[in-house]
């Protein structure tokens, strides 16, 4: 194990000879706060705990060390303080006698809401935790330490504003991912500039998730709620909370970051609302902008723009093509942000005949919208690069998984990880735990090769297709989703097209037989992709909406195209479209 004394708690950097800190004014010698774990203290014999980040009603966060891959860390423990209390002679958490239902209750959320982010780490504008293990009568949850500054911060450093020329280059991919998490059903609560991050690249990374009961009033736990930005909503413990509420948020951070003031309180704002509206200030931004933001921060969320879909189409379009979409018009934006040449998600093999596997439609985009999503999420980040093993040198079995859903809690007593041995009813294979497959399907195979290859003994079958281009992976053995052990080497069967040739792609990975008997017939009855030509995106939605096809916008700068006019589809003009998937089309606007 590293040295401790060699590591500065406060940055977890070396140390001086003389056991100073060059990097940080930290004071070894500092009281800490008793309700939490004292520097220097070991977590699953494997992570140093630093001092104290932040803290809130749902628990705290610590920088820390990984022994393991001798890299900082993130720390955050579970550790509600009106539930549960802890003393300085013990490490473990108290719970209190008339409060561990709820105790319990929120820990299997906290663990629910982790383990969901995980499952979205190719997201590289997410910082998703990638080890979670139960001790001290709590729940831990590990992540990736991110170098940069706040977005706060940030802005103090460039003279507290940005023109909106400057945002619509660096906030895309802050919406693309905020609507990702939207559509898995995560509502973060507490956008804010203290909850982005901007790293030394520029690039922003959305933090600070918490359990619904810690962004609320009035909940069981001691309220996190950022003035300004919080909803009005969130004051109230009775009213809804949804996609809109961090539409008011986000709308927020951008009325911040385009005029240096914080917008009023939005429970003030219900008494007597006082905001200035954008088009009164002396800023300049195009009026479809500023009137699109104030709708976004109207207090009754009923009249609110309801959808990161919505707000981000009407503050790209031109004013003279900005319409008003109906309530659920639109989808919430759901735009793969890794690199994918695809259009859908893939079900696991036992959820789907074999028959619907076949290639649903043409996954070959145009050359266009393939550059849009690129640069839409960063150029050159490739989506494995978040991908983690769970700690499997440790032979731990405590990764982010499906088996650490359920812990044994009781008032003054420790946890004990009560996991289901039993696998899933549905699930045929053991594949070990300690990691969690990604979906390859639709990816470029030597894009993807060397992020895989060091867990998997992988098989290849080239196979020819009308559908998928040179090199796209059509098929994986292991169902995405499913948990696997990195060190057993399972065997990693892989489908790659090799280009034009039949349309089948049925086979059974069971026998290792492949089957190309399927054909083209069961798309028949599908709507095709109307032209776009001409059209805003708001029209074009209108009409992929009387189509029953769900879709999303993606935005890229454009000098051939006016501003909100469609520039290309997904999937190409004229190819059927399969809607009983749940598949999402992606539409590329011009800003």
């Amino acid at each position: 194990m590293e040295n401790i004394q060699n590591l500065c708690m406060g940055c977890m950097n070396e140390l001086e000879e003389d056991g100073t800190c060059s990097y940080c004014n930290y004071n070894p010698d500092s009281p800490f706060l008793q309700s939490y774990l004292p520097p220097k203290s070991i977590l699953d014999e494997r992570y140093i705990v630093g001092k104290v980040l932040s803290y809130n009603g749902e628990g705290a966060s610590y920088i820390g060390f990984d022994t393991v891959t001798s890299t900082k860390v993130v720390i955050h423990e579970y550790m509600p303080d009106t539930l549960c209390s802890r003393t300085k002679q013990s490490p473990k958490i108290m719970v209190k006698t008339d409060s561990l239902n709820k105790y319990k209750t929120y820990m299997s959320e906290y663990a629910e809401l982790n383990k969901s982010l995980s499952r979205m780490r190719t997201l590289s504008h997410l910082v998703p935790a990638i080890d979670m293990f139960a001790e001290n009568n709590t729940m831990y949850a590990i992540s990736k330490y991110v170098e940069g500054i706040t977005l706060k911060k940030f802005l103090q450093g460039n003279g507290d504003r940005l023109s909106w020329e400057q945002i619509k280059k660096i906030f895309p991919p802050i919406f693309t991912t905020l609507s990702l998490i939207h559509n898995s059903g995560i509502i973060h609560g507490g956008i804010c500039p203290d909850n982005i991050i901007v790293t030394p690249k520029g690039e922003l990374k959305l933090i600070g998730f918490s359990i619904s009961a810690a962004r609320v009033e009035n909940s069981d736990l001691s309220s996190e709620l950022y003035p300004g930005y919080a909803a009005p909503e969130q004051y109230n413990s009775m009213d809804w909370l949804g996609t809109w509420t961090d539409v008011y948020a986000i709308a927020a951070v951008l009325y911040r970051m385009l005029t240096g003031v914080l917008p009023p309180n939005a429970f003030s704002r219900k008494q007597a609302d006082n905001i200035i509206d954008l088009s009164q200030m002396s800023i300049d931004i195009p009026q479809n902008v500023s009137r699109v933001i104030m709708q976004a921060l109207r207090v009754n969320p009923e009249t609110r723009v309801q959808t990161i879909t919505e707000l981000v189409t009407k503050l790209f379009e031109q004013p003279e093509y900005v319409v008003e979409h109906k309530k659920g018009a639109t989808q919430t934006i759901h735009v793969d942000t890794d690199d994918r040449i695809r259009n859908s998600y893939i079900e696991d093999e036992e959820d789907e005949p074999e028959e619907e596997e076949a290639e649903k439609k043409n996954l070959i985009p145009t050359v266009v919208g393939s550059v849009v999503l690129a640069l839409l999420v960063g150029v050159g980040l490739f989506f494995l690069a978040q991908m983690f093993t769970g700690g499997s040198d440790t032979g731990s079995s405590n990764s982010v998984s499906g088996n650490i859903t359920s812990v044994t809690v009781t008032a003054e007593t420790t946890v004990s990880d009560s996991s289901d041995a039993s696998s899933d009813s549905s699930s045929k294979v053991d594949y070990g735990t300690g990691a969690v497959m990604p979906d390859l399907k639709g990816l470029e195979y030597e894009n993807v090769r060397e992020s895989i290859e060091n867990d998997f003994n992988i098989v290849i079958k080239e196979k020819k297709s009308k559908k998928y281009g040179e090199g796209i992976i059509i098929k994986q053995s292991i169902p995405a989703d499913a948990e696997y052990d990195p060190a057993r080497k399972n065997t990693l069967k892989l489908t790659v097209s090799t280009g034009s040739g039949d349309a089948s792609s049925d086979y059974d990975l069971s026998d290792d037989s492949y089957n190309d008997s399927t054909s083209d017939s069961s798309y028949t009855d599908n709507p095709v992709i109307p032209d776009f030509s001409g059209y805003t995106a708001t029209s074009y939605g209108e009409v992929l909406s009387k189509l029953g096809i769900t879709y999303a916008f993606s935005f890229v700068e454009s000098d051939s195209v006016p501003s909100g006019n469609v520039i290309a589809t997904s999937t190409a003009v004229g190819q059927e479209f399969d809607t009983t998937t749940g598949d999402v089309l992606t539409v590329t606007v011009a800003q």
